[in-house]
């Protein structure tokens, strides 16, 4: 959407984890399942003395110097990381070691004496009671975190359900500086081969944009090490463009994961390079996984609160029925909740051929042509938001999206399905540049760059719906299972009294 097919695809197949180059703030060393080093970074001497050169290094056992910072480690798994420290002469460094499964990587950071020193942390604070307080301690974290790096800007950029992200928190140094909150960048910016690297690492700090990377040194020919989880990777030249069109000269970006899904990005830009020590970063980390547990605290009490409602009016349903042989006296409070909870603008519930209907709803026609749709995909469980797209035989109507979940167990004589609908909602999506711009082809080099502007550019939008929730599917899912247990509980008791 953003780019070109071929800009896209030269993202995606660009091997970021075996760029076999770091960044120049830090020395790589690389050792094999024998404890000798297989790789060294070629600015070793630079930082570790002359004598230190890859060509003295390499195959030799683990210098003394980190022999005691390893043997603290323990075996590490593949993607665990254990920070140390060390020296050599007057120089301290931090130690990151990770291990890939096949070698054993040692990041050395030589410590800034003139680092700011660390902020006290913040207090604990409770976890959210509504989405208001919840946006106010995500904007005291971009606060904090701006505080502790010293950045000019720190932004909470959150994956939408499409693969876009957008921003959704920001603070800046100045307040002339312009803003990006509220604009929408296209999947196609953050490839999903970095969103992979994202997921595998606390942080990944780029301190100077500009920076020429430093080639890694092997012991054998072409013998390129997995850098997957280390963070002096060297920086992709595409991205390295990227931030530079963007003003940023050093950038952090700390991931929030949900569900084993990147679900966000706290990015910190800053307009000239910047470094942060590793104990810096590991501070900005701690704060960041405090609110991470009160986020996930939050969302899980949204979703039993939702699931106690699904199982309390669903239940008087299933009451209902079992008393009356009929659900018109529970639709009214049913139907209200279920508009109410999933932000539908109608709801039908389809019980053999009777309809029971509440607000803006397909027409039985619409409901024919969803359903054979369904049908032919063999699924149970349906989603869009733009339905005149994913069903063309739809009839003319105000509905632009259903969510449909079929089969539901709550009549023992005839099936149902339940359909959840939304109107077309007319609406401005403003991006961060125009998303279908074409690439830029440069003569020589790389032959395609990403794009150099991103001033707003407003997209209106039609035949959509209001997007459908991540959850929506493990609530309708919910559903189903508590109306399947309720149904069996129906069953035993009617089996019960026959007996």
């Amino acid at each position: 959407m953003a780019y070109s097919p071929g800009f896209i695809a030269q993202c995606e197949e660009e091997k970021l984890h075996l760029s076999g180059a770091i960044q120049p703030h830090g020395v790589l060393l690389v050792c094999d399942r024998q404890g000798r080093l297989s790789h060294v970074s070629a600015n070793a001497a630079e930082w570790l003395g002359e004598k230190a050169t890859p060509a003295a290094l390499l195959g030799q056992p683990l210098p003394h110097f980190l022999r005691e910072v390893d043997a603290g480690a323990a075996p590490l798994n593949a993607g665990e990381h254990y920070l140390g420290q060390s020296h050599v002469s007057a120089q301290e460094f931090d130690v990151v070691i990770s291990d890939n499964g096949e070698q054993r990587l040692f990041e050395l950071y030589p410590v800034i004496a003139h680092a700011k020193a660390l902020m006290a942390p913040v207090a604990t604070q409770p976890i959210p009671r509504d989405s208001a307080e919840l946006d106010a301690q995500c904007q005291q974290l971009l606060e904090t975190l701006r505080e502790m790096s010293g950045y000019d800007r720190v932004l909470y950029y959150r994956f939408l359900p499409e693969g876009d992200g957008e921003v959704q928190g920001e603070v800046l140094r100045e307040a002339s500086m312009g803003r990006y909150r509220g604009l929408r960048f296209p999947a196609s910016d953050i490839p999903q081969v970095a969103r992979e690297l994202y997921l595998a690492n606390p942080w990944r700090a780029i301190p100077d944009a500009k920076a020429e990377p430093v080639p890694i040194v092997s012991r054998e020919e072409d013998a390129v090490p997995n850098l997957s989880w280390v963070d002096l990777r060297s920086v992709s030249p595409v991205h390295q463009e990227y931030m530079a069109n963007m003003g940023v000269g050093a950038a952090v970006s700390l991931p929030i994961v949900f569900g084993g899904e990147l679900d966000a990005l706290i990015s910190c830009h800053a307009a000239t390079p910047r470094p942060l020590t590793v104990s810096q970063l590991s501070a900005m980390r701690e704060e960041l996984d405090a609110f991470n547990l009160r986020l996930r605290d939050f969302k899980a009490r949204r979703r039993l609160q939702i699931f106690e409602g699904l199982q309390h009016h669903f239940g008087q349903a299933q009451t209902v029925l079992k008393h009356h042989g009929s659900i018109e006296k529970a639709w009214p409070e049913l139907s209200q909740w279920l508009l109410e909870t999933f932000n539908a603008d109608g709801v039908v519930l389809q019980i053999g051929t009777t309809y029971y209907t509440q607000g803006s709803v397909l027409p039985k026609e619409g409901i024919a042509a969803v359903d054979a749709r369904i049908r032919q995909e063999g699924r149970s469980l349906w989603l869009s938001d733009r339905l005149s797209y994913d069903c063309p035989n739809l009839p003319l109507t105000s509905v632009a999206g259903v969510a449909v979940v079929r089969d539901l167990p709550l009549d023992p004589h005839e099936t149902a399905h339940l359909y959840l609908c939304r109107e077309e909602y007319i609406y401005q999506v403003t991006w961060g540049g125009n998303p279908d711009k074409p690439a830029d082809y440069r003569q020589g080099g790389r032959g395609i760059a990403p794009r150099r502007s991103f001033e707003a550019w407003v997209e209106q939008r039609l035949g959509h719906s209001r997007p459908w929730s991540k959850n929506i599917q493990l609530y309708l899912l919910k559903l189903r299972a508590l109306l399947q247990q309720a149904k069996r509980h129906l069953e035993e008791e009617r089996d019960s009294g026959s007996g």
